[in-house]
């Protein structure tokens, strides 16, 4: 008798099989299975179909395959799980953290720093930000020369043909970017530590007075190790890398932008500055030998021991005032860069600035810095006395304090010389008009000395003319210019050093003593920076336009 075929599926949709073995999955089940489901949905009768290719062409068992993938699924899920459990061990019992505040210096030195890791910014995960140019390191400046001297000249077009343009896009597009890590979790070594660091925006909510919401950033540094010691060391270097890099430069600090009333205000980082050499600022010498050495015995340290012993609160104030364009902004600068101090300007102008947001800034302030408030005469704190002797702010009858739109003068005065004042701190206030000032603001103790600033005399005159003509800081050559483009230099008179004096000493008669301010001599010198002979030939004519314009009162 013929031997009998091994029976198939009902439905004839299966691969052709042998008996069962004892433990194996029972195709039939998965067969009905899937032809029941079939009827129902097209996309079952899909798979079906694929599982019927499979079986007939290719003698596979879907079954064994579902069952396969179920466990790789499975597998991957217990993996992830174990896994998540053994991150979690490890970072809350076997490493060290430390969370840095966006809001305080701390978290831009290590901002910077991360920028220049390499095993940091090699991360799949970054953002990527454009540098500034108060930003740019002094190693880049060799780097921004050759890239202006490259720059491309494009036609004039119809309207010029053969004259060639400067094409500023080129130095646009290729303006330098940084990269910094993302938000989430950025994993390196650093020498042999393993680091781990976590930048993240918290939900903070604030109720009183009123409800509101801020978005704070934090950064987390975990190290896996059995003290903090290697995250010491990272945030000692990063430190001491960008004070090196800041070395040159002034840094300058603003209030924060506050776009609630019932938010806090702090500082925030304005502008990178290059220092300013105090010999660039032409001033009077007895100013110079004045202010520079009293601030130097200010900020030593015995000093601060010697009014700690006496009781005397350790601050000092400074009142610079004069005519407009006399220097008491660019002397300012000046003493910040001599002494290496950074530069917090307030102003008292600002929207939402209150009493409690005043104080909150004079009280964050860090020790040995400078504080400025320039034009305090416009800032809504003036002196109006009537017949009687009230005091007044523009029309106001408040005889205890006068008060701004956002802040009173009570409020400032405590801000100042309170209890909560920080100690340590420079307080210089400009003003060009003395006299409307309210006496009990620039009394002594807040206002330990007065420097008036004048217009220039001849001997300034002469020196911001040797300063502008003279080699103490020379162009350096460009390369060839291209067709229809001049040279910045080529038209530049050739007069020696000797000459130069002279013509100097010859610049300085032909302007009257305090006539003029020294910003308003150094813009006339601009015009002519090219041709010091054409500035002296000119001078006398520009002196008698002068004269007509402060006698008219249209200065």
């Amino acid at each position: 008798m013929d031997s009998e075929l091994p029976p198939t599926s009902q439905h004839g949709s299966g691969p052709t099989r042998a008996e069962a073995q004892p433990g194996s999955f029972p195709a039939d089940i998965f067969d009905n299975l899937l032809a029941t489901a079939g009827r129902a949905s097209p996309l079952a009768q899909f798979f079906l179909f694929i599982y019927q290719m499979l079986g007939l062409r290719l003698g596979l068992d879907l079954s064994v395959i579902m069952a396969l993938l179920g466990v790789f699924w499975v597998t991957i899920k217990i993996g992830g799980q174990a896994y998540t459990l053994v991150n979690a061990f490890i970072e809350n019992h076997l490493m060290h953290s430390v969370t840095v505040p966006h809001d305080d210096e701390i978290y831009t030195h290590v901002m910077a720093w991360l920028s220049k890791q390499e095993r940091v910014i090699k991360s799949s995960c970054l953002v990527a930000q454009t540098v500034k140019n108060d930003d740019c390191d002094d190693d880049d400046d060799d780097d921004d020369e050759d890239l202006e001297n490259t720059l491309d000249f494009t036609d004039g077009g119809d309207e010029n043909p053969g004259q060639q343009h400067l094409n500023l896009l080129k130095l646009i597009s290729r303006v330098r970017h940084q990269y910094f890590p993302a938000i989430g979790k950025t994993r390196f070594w650093h020498k042999n530590r393993y680091f781990v660091v976590r930048r993240s925006k918290i939900l903070v909510m604030t109720t009183s007075p009123f409800p509101s919401e801020m978005n704070m950033e934090e950064i987390k540094i975990s190290c896996l190790w059995s003290s903090r010691e290697p995250i010491d060391k990272l945030l000692l270097e990063a430190k001491e890398m960008y004070y090196c890099e800041m070395k040159k430069k002034t840094i300058i600090y603003r209030p924060e932008v506050m776009d609630h009333p019932t938010r806090p205000s702090s500082w925030r980082l304005a502008a990178r500055r290059p220092k300013r050499s105090k010999e660039t600022v032409i001033l009077p010498g007895t100013i110079k030998d004045f202010v520079i050495p009293d601030i130097r015995e200010f900020l030593m340290t015995i000093t601060e021991r010697w009014y700690t012993a006496r009781d005397i609160p350790w601050r000092r104030g400074y009142l610079f005032f004069g005519p407009p364009g006399t220097g008491k902004t660019s002397f300012v600068a000046a003493i910040a860069a001599y002494f290496l101090l950074d530069i917090y300007i307030i102003n008292l102008s600002e929207p939402n600035m209150t009493d409690a947001n005043l104080l909150r800034l004079f009280r964050d302030l860090p020790r040995r810095c400078m504080v400025l408030i320039e034009d305090i005469d416009v800032s809504g704190i003036q002196r109006d006395r009537d017949s009687k002797g009230v005091e007044r702010n523009r029309g106001t009858t408040n005889r205890i304090a006068m008060i701004t739109e956002s802040f009173s003068f009570g409020g400032l005065l405590n801000a100042i010389d309170g209890v909560a004042a920080q100690e340590g701190r420079i307080l210089i206030m400009t003003t060009n008009k003395p006299e409307s000032l309210d006496e009990a603001l620039i009394r002594p103790g807040r206002v330990d000395v007065k420097v008036e600033f004048h217009n220039a005399t001849k001997q300034q005159s002469a020196a911001l003319f040797c300063r502008m003509y003279g080699d103490s800081t020379p162009l350096k050559p460009n390369k060839p210019a291209s067709k229809g483009i001049k040279d910045q230099n080529n038209d530049k008179v050739s007069v020696s050093q000797e000459e130069i004096k002279s013509l100097s000493e010859e610049f300085s008669e032909k302007i009257p003593d305090r006539l003029c301010s020294p910003a308003e001599i150094q813009e006339f010198l601009l015009l002519r920076k090219k041709d010091p002979r054409k500035a002296v030939d000119e001078v006398e004519s520009w002196v008698e336009k002068m004269k007509e314009q402060k006698n008219s009162g249209s200065n």
